[in-house]
């Protein structure tokens, strides 16, 4: 356990109350860490009532609420950020301005922490089963909201001199607390129909939630840091420089869109079929998404920018740099986690 060398360690977990950070607090306080959790006023505290975790109220958009709540820790990680948008702006607002006032604040410190954003496999692009995604590869983002974390990441880099920063993308995670694969569930129980964008296989990366807070605590204790940027002549990252600090995680092997929705059936002891829609369906609901936003004046998960990248070639990133470098394994099979995600779901009352 790496918890063993960093006893008492302090820390500050941004989005602590969502379903990542809420994870990687209850394996912080597992281990030992002194955990301190930014939250909203607003925010949903049920996962992190039984911990015993430090709140400090405050939000990205506040920097004094930041310089408060970065005061005497040793690692800040920030997992909060947005995922959905009304506007592209926001995106940009909160992912790249929010990422920058919480490096800023760190900076603030006499001994400023080690910082480990949480991005996302978007911020990279596409990848396939033959041509998976790596940390090396020039970074061409197919979504606003990717296009973002990238953004993030280099506000991020700029402040890399002074501040030892790291970034780490994960793929989809599911896992315990999973509001976003609860609703794939609930659809399965309601109609047994697995719908797959396109009439190809569409391959994917996944990571449980476990190993993803693996991850985490690996990279921001021994992980590499983010280089500055503009290294070369044409103020471009070479390409030695390109990945540093920089990793994907993902599970024990990689599946096609349709197979996931097999598995996690089969981890609930249902039956369904997996049903592939031709691409402008998900346009012309991606279209239905954009209205009603506007009518209605907030964001819905079905929008133009979640149909780009669900028509995408493919999201299918490596993991070979942090199992090399870090010795990070997952920590059981696909099989095993979806059986443990439906367990939990249970367990709660969610299905």
């Amino acid at each position: 356990m790496l918890g063993n060398c960093v006893l008492m360690t302090r820390c500050l977990i941004t989005g602590a109350s969502g379903f990542v950070g809420s994870n990687l607090a209850r394996r912080l306080c597992e281990e030992g860490w002194e955990v301190r959790c930014l939250v909203r006023n607003t925010s949903r505290l049920d996962q992190l009532e039984s911990l015993p975790v430090e709140r400090t109220e405050g939000s990205l958009a506040d920097a004094e609420s930041l310089q408060r709540a970065v005061t005497g820790v040793d690692y800040v990680f920030h997992a909060a950020g947005r995922t959905v948008a009304f506007q592209g702006s926001q995106f940009f607002d909160d992912n790249v301005g929010g990422t920058r006032r919480l490096a800023e604040a760190c900076l603030t410190q006499l001994t400023p922490p080690t910082f480990l954003m949480v991005s996302s496999l978007a911020a990279g692009g596409t990848g396939t089963m033959q041509l998976p995604r790596t940390e090396e590869l020039a970074e061409r983002p197919v979504s606003t909201y990717g296009k973002s974390k990238l953004a993030a990441e280099q506000a991020l880099a700029e402040l890399a001199v002074d501040l030892p920063a790291s970034v780490v993308r994960p793929p989809m995670v599911f896992g315990r607390a999973d509001r976003a694969s609860l609703a794939l569930y609930r659809s399965l129980r309601f109609l047994p129909l697995h719908l797959s964008p396109g009439l190809r296989r569409f391959p994917v990366s996944l990571v449980h939630v476990t190993d993803l807070c693996d991850a985490m605590v690996r990279i921001a204790v021994s992980g590499e840091r983010l280089a500055p940027p503009a290294s070369g002549s044409n103020g471009t990252a070479t390409p030695s420089s390109q990945g540093q600090g920089k990793y994907y995680v993902a599970a024990d092997r990689h599946v096609t869109y349709g197979e996931m929705g097999q598995l996690a059936a089969r981890a609930a002891g249902w039956t369904v079929a997996t049903l592939p829609l031709p691409t402008p369906i998900f346009w012309i609901a991606g279209a239905i998404g954009e209205t009603v936003g506007r009518a209605r004046g907030r964001a819905t998960l079905i929008n133009f920018d979640k149909v780009r990248e669900a028509t995408a070639r493919g999201w299918v990133c490596s993991d070979a740099k942090i199992r090399s470098m870090l010795g990070y394994r997952p920590a059981s099979t696909l099989e095993d986690d979806f059986a443990a995600t439906v367990a939990w779901y249970r367990e709660h009352g969610w299905i």
